[in-house]
């Protein structure tokens, strides 16, 4: 008999839709992408000449990182098709194709490898290289907007800082303009992809009876659970960094005004009031559909676990 469990199904199905539609959209973006990526390098290189840009070591870090997982379910997958853990292999087959398996137990390591190689380790894969990149770009963008708190500590003329304070504005936006360009709806879709994994291993887990399930298994969906919650915090926190660091230029630039001796009020009004707006404009987003600031981790995880368990009573009554 085959089993339809709703909950995990609609989990499994969106992180398949989101899969899909990221890789896609990673091929339409490449353009953009590389242009945000050189412009990015060359900014930096400008503001920021006397520091490092070298940051292959960590490029290469994260995208070993990133075949960690795979490797682990690869290997796991593998392990099943070695005597003895028939049972095991069987139970697995039948949590992924609702209920079916097949009675040759060569014919079901086949499709368990294939399966792992060819569809699970290439969406982790991909995901994880994304986040690597996104993390890399926004940690150049970041340190592009810093790079103005160390430049106001300098000057105190507030026509003077006024001037650099316009051509920097400038720059900044067009790096925040080709960011929401290049990645926003990477974003979107990443967000989507990790946050359903969850939902994913998370009614997987409540569904079904703990007592009969193999350790090794366990395993694997824990293991995919902590890689997933890793992501979407370790690539939430460097986004939200990017509002910090306005947020940073903004009280700079307000202190130096305070400090500042000229009797121009009407210059002082001008930067101040550009200042404070200055944070509102720059932060990176889902496809415009939610910035991300430090008032994102707090809304969203509530909510992920709520919906991770609505989902998991979805698939035990049904």
């Amino acid at each position: 008999m085959w089993l339809l469990p709703i909950g995990l199904t609609f989990s499994q199905l969106f992180t398949n839709i989101f899969t899909i539609t990221l890789r896609l959209t990673l091929l339409f973006k490449c353009r953009y992408i590389f242009t945000l990526i050189k412009f990015l390098q060359d900014t930096h290189s400008r503001v920021q000449p006397k520091k490092c840009l070298n940051r292959r070591h960590q490029l290469l870090a994260g995208t070993f990182i990133c075949y960690i997982l795979p490797g682990i379910i690869l290997w796991y997958s593998l392990l099943l098709c070695i005597p003895g853990s028939e049972d095991d292999l069987k139970f697995y087959i039948e949590d992924i194709f609702f209920g079916w398996s097949s009675e040759n137990r060569w014919t079901n390591c086949a499709i368990i490898t294939l399966f792992d190689h060819l569809i699970t380790n290439q969406e982790y894969v991909q995901s994880g290289l994304i986040i690597v990149l996104c993390w890399y770009l926004f940690g150049l963008l970041k340190r592009i907007v810093l790079s103005f708190v160390d430049i106001s500590r300098q000057e105190y003329d507030v026509e003077t800082l006024f001037a650099l304070y316009l051509k920097f504005s400038e720059t900044i936006y067009k790096c925040i303009s080709l960011s929401e360009q290049a990645l926003s709806l990477l974003l979107l879709l990443l967000y989507g992809f990790m946050i359903f994994s969850i939902f994913s291993v998370t009614t997987f887990l409540m569904r079904v009876e703990l007592s009969r399930l193999p350790i090794s298994i366990m395993i694997n969906e824990v293991t995919v659970f902590s890689v997933m919650m890793t992501g979407f915090y370790f690539l939430s926190f460097q986004a939200i960094s990017i509002h910090d660091a306005a947020i940073k230029v903004k009280n700079a630039v307000h202190d130096n005004v305070s400090k500042s001796n000229s009797f121009n009020c009407d210059i002082k009004c001008l930067i101040l009031t550009m200042a404070a707006d200055f944070p509102s404009k720059v932060h990176v987003t889902g496809w415009g559909l939610f910035p991300l600031k430090r008032s994102f981790l707090s809304k969203t995880t509530s909510g992920i676990f709520t919906y991770a368990v609505l989902l998991a009573q979805i698939g035990k009554e049904t």
